[in-house]
């Protein structure tokens, strides 16, 4: 699978957004207020967590022996969760959850950025021969039902349109769950998804390349782990400087589930004392 001139378009147009997005704000600007505690904003964020998780899970889901395949699993679950996230993003501007609001859509055009920072790096790998195939142009196939008689350039533009939506949501989850925090947040993010991706079907089983590309040798220096370990890398720090940059507020899913938890009781206690004199 070659690296075509759509791969390198999405890498153009991706590079220039994060060079124009990283002139436009230098230097981080500081960080907004904590907004309002809100039990409706953390069922929001729980919402946008499902589509988050759904996007690289369907292809893991279907590389997986005995499990319905990519064409099935994009009508049926990948595209719903596109549409719950929209509405979820609809419902956050509607009822002014600026902090939710600006995770969701920071955290996908950040995520699907970073991902032309990625590719610069795995497209050099995929050449050199590290890498054992052109991932996004296998999942064009895979979603096209295609596999049998091979790429062609709509499915090559619909391989990468889900290898930068699968980004997107990694950035996604990141700010709804981390928030706002230092560049260094998202390479440690990048470490993570690289975990992921040595140890999931993608590259285990429709690649063969065994945990961590062993089976090519050489142990944890094979051109597999390293050849995807320097894009991963890529991709976190680009990710971690842009949303350092672009998300406004800090704070983890945590501090608001404890904070929602905490005005959630306040309201109980302030309705049970509202209603005690007139029981007496």
């Amino acid at each position: 699978m070659l690296v075509t001139p759509i791969d390198l378009a999405f890498v153009v147009a991706g590079m220039g957004i994060v060079v124009w997005a990283l002139r436009r704000r230098w230097t981080p600007p500081p960080a907004g207020p904590a907004p309002a505690d809100s039990l409706g904003e953390l069922l929001l964020t729980a919402l946008a967590l499902i589509p988050a998780a759904v996007g690289p899970n369907v292809l893991v889901v279907a590389l997986t022996p005995g499990m319905p395949g990519m064409p099935v699993l994009v009508r049926w679950a990948l595209i719903p969760s596109i549409v719950l996230l929209a509405v979820v993003w609809a419902i956050a501007n509607a009822r002014r959850y600026d902090q939710l609001a600006n995770r969701i859509w920071t955290g996908l055009w950040v995520g699907a950025t970073a991902t032309a920072a990625l590719d610069f790096f795995r497209l050099q790998s995929f050449l050199l021969g590290w890498l054992p195939g052109n991932l996004p142009r296998m999942f064009g196939v895979l979603i096209m039902d295609t596999m049998a008689t091979g790429p062609t350039p709509l499915s090559d533009v619909v391989g990468g349109l889900y290898h930068y939506w699968v980004s997107a949501c990694f950035g996604l989850t990141y700010a709804l769950i981390m928030g706002r925090t230092r560049w260094w947040g998202g390479l440690i993010w990048g470490l993570i998804i690289e975990i992921g991706m040595m140890t999931t079907p993608p590259m285990v089983i429709a690649m063969d390349t065994g945990y961590f590309g062993l089976r090519a040798g050489y142990g944890l220096f094979n051109g597999v782990f390293i050849g995807s370990l320097i894009p991963h890398i890529s991709y976190g720090i680009v990710l971690g400087l842009l949303l350092e940059r672009y998300l406004r507020h800090r704070g983890t899913i945590f501090s608001l589930i404890r904070r929602a938890w905490g005005a959630f009781g306040q309201r109980q206690a302030e309705r049970g004392s509202h209603t005690e004199p007139a029981r007496r």
